[in-house]
């Protein structure tokens, strides 16, 4: 099991604390069942009286989300500058950011996929509700906004370039070990970052017109 480093000389902070929580929530959920992670065991992992999950999530099922949600939080942040700026870099932008966070968490996106497949009772009901606040259509807009730019090439359908992308992000975190080691990959920060330079060029080639190709790519 991993385990969380905790700095010595000095006694945890409240926001410490609260950071620990998350960071324990994040390597109990990733290793294990939400139902079958408890409250003390997360407590017990950060290091920290249980009593503070209540205190700052109120619930399991709060820290689950808030956990969620802040290890995502720099890829919808970069989301919602690229549909600002409506650029033809945008799904490129997006894309190595949540490479940058998945190579930290290469495991985390296999949580996701786990809880969106869920049996249908009512705790995992509320678990993909909460999963699903994080991703509202609104904040996916950036292919939309690319088309009617005139950005995109003009033979690109939308819904297959949304399945496109969310397949380079996605897969290469969930292809299973026993098809890497067939095929000879050896997963690590360094190959997610490369890999992360392949997608972004494969995305640019295939989906963006080449008046708006950098113009060392044309």
């Amino acid at each position: 099991m991993a385990t969380i480093k905790k700095s010595a000389g000095r006694p945890l902070t409240q926001m410490d604390k609260r950071s620990a929580l998350i960071d324990a929530a994040r390597v109990l959920f990733v290793e294990s069942d939400y139902e079958k992670v408890s409250v003390r065991a997360i407590a017990q992992q950060a290091g920290v009286d249980a009593s503070l999950i209540r205190y700052y999530f109120q619930s399991k099922m709060g820290l689950f989300s808030e956990m969620v949600k802040e290890t995502l939080a720099p890829m919808f942040d970069k989301i919602v500058q690229t549909n600002k700026q409506n650029a033809a870099s945008s799904p490129e932008e997006i894309l190595t950011t949540y490479y940058s966070i998945m190579s930290q968490n290469p495991d985390f996106p296999k949580l996701i996929y786990r809880t969106a497949n869920l049996s249908p009772t009512d705790s995992n009901r509320e678990l993909q509700a909460n999963l699903l606040d994080l991703f509202p259509a609104t904040r996916m807009t950036v292919f939309d906004q690319l088309k009617q730019a005139d950005i995109l090439r003009p033979e690109v359908d939308i819904m297959c370039a949304k399945m496109s992308f969310v397949s380079l992000l996605v897969f290469p975190f969930l292809m299973p070990e026993l098809f890497k080691q067939a095929i000879g990959i050896e997963s690590s920060p360094e190959f997610l970052q490369k890999l992360a330079k392949h997608n972004a060029r494969l995305l640019r080639h295939g989906l963006i017109a080449d008046e708006f190709q950098p113009s060392q790519d044309r």
